[in-house]
């Protein structure tokens, strides 16, 4: 089914590589404008090139600095009128025990994985809120957590902790922000194939650690498409403060 999100204007954080730029491709291809936000311009600028420069604006945006999220939501605006969709996707792990992490890592994980979600959800519903109630019932705010949020993945607590508190965080928000109709929803997903994480996984390490998993397989960026898309789209229109897991039973391994 075509056109899913025709109409939207959706942000995308994160969006340089990954599972950001798919979600942004994705969105695209179902008749969203789409805003792709990230600090690698140059990767931005060719995402752009490639959904073509009436559908997509590249942002180059620290999600950490508030300003800078003002400034991404300006420009937004500026381009194709007011956000109603934004995937929160820009985030980060590491791999450290915690009695060798120093603080200053484990603070640098928080800002990003929940700090600035918590800053891109508010600044988009202030917009959506003061652009009145028929357009801020069309807000879906999609905050990406992890199955790391239910499970425990050892040697990265900060990473744990931080989708934990971003999967509460959405149900908080959704709380507060469903006298306006605005639609706040986790997706969570499992270990996943991507740039990021490609090297790893086609390791011998990573190859052994998957045969833990209960199907022995592992997800590709594609897997995801089907629930951002329903999370997005006006079918979603009954469901804010869920946390769609999508992680092909690796959590029950």
């Amino acid at each position: 089914m075509a056109g899913r999100v025709a109409g939207r204007v959706a942000l995308v954080t994160g969006a340089s590589s990954g599972l950001g730029k798919r979600f942004a491709q994705v969105l695209a291809a179902e008749g969203a404008k789409v805003v792709v936000a990230a600090r690698r311009k140059d990767r931005l600028d060719a995402l752009v090139a490639e959904l073509g420069a009436d559908k997509a604006l590249a942002v180059e945006c620290d999600v950490t600095d508030e300003a800078a999220v003002v400034a991404m939501f300006d420009a937004a605006e500026a381009k194709f009128g007011v956000v109603d969709t934004v995937i929160n996707n820009a985030g980060m792990t590491h791999e450290k025990n915690a009695l060798t992490q120093d603080i200053a890592e484990f603070r640098k994980i928080l800002d990003l994985n929940v700090t600035s979600v918590w800053c891109v959800a508010r600044e988009a519903a202030r917009r959506l809120i003061k652009a009145g109630a028929d357009v801020s019932a069309r807000g879906r705010i999609v905050n990406i957590a992890s199955m790391a949020g239910r499970i425990i993945i050892p040697n990265v607590s900060a990473y744990n902790a931080s989708k934990a508190a971003c999967s509460h965080l959405t149900r908080s928000l959704a709380r507060e922000w469903a006298r306006y109709g605005i639609n706040v929803n986790g997706l969570s997903p499992g270990y996943v194939e991507t740039e990021l994480t490609a090297d790893w996984l086609h390791s011998e390490g990573g190859k052994k650690y998957m045969q833990k998993f209960p199907r022995r397989r592992m997800m590709d960026e594609t897997s995801l498409d089907e629930a951002l898309l329903f999370l997005c789209a006006d079918a979603s229109k009954f469901v804010t403060g869920s946390d769609v897991m999508v992680d092909d039973a690796q959590s029950m391994g």
